[in-house]
């Protein structure tokens, strides 16, 4: 199967987010990915959630703080930012979820927006 010609290829952008927590608590990346995918459902419905297609590509959690790359299709990404705002617990813990900024490609969203 042949693969498509770049200018039909999908366009991404990479959201940088912030989580926070109480210092006790733990999230992993599949139950944030999870949340992330009922956030956009909730929200935007099944086509909008299609459109923008959520996932979490990098995730990092550690003593109550972490940091992930989120995944969006290009002109969705108020969408996505809105679905990610809507998430207030992540398996029973209250999480605290900011978007730190919006970039073109992944290393771009690690050198400007992470601390890491």
């Amino acid at each position: 199967m042949k693969h498509l010609p770049k200018h039909l290829q999908p366009r991404w952008r990479y959201l940088a987010v912030g989580l926070e927590t109480w210092p006790d608590e733990s999230i992993d990346r599949r139950a944030f990915q999870r949340e992330c995918w009922y956030a956009g459902q909730n929200l935007l419905g099944d086509p909008g959630s299609a459109r923008a297609d959520l996932r979490v590509l990098r995730f990092e959690f550690a003593d109550g703080a972490g940091e992930a790359i989120v995944r969006a299709r290009r002109g969705e990404t108020d969408p996505a930012r809105a679905a990610l705002a809507c998430i207030d617990e992540i398996d029973g813990a209250s999480v605290g979820i900011h978007v730190r900024g919006i970039s073109g490609t992944i290393r771009a969203a690690e050198a400007k927006f992470l601390t890491s």
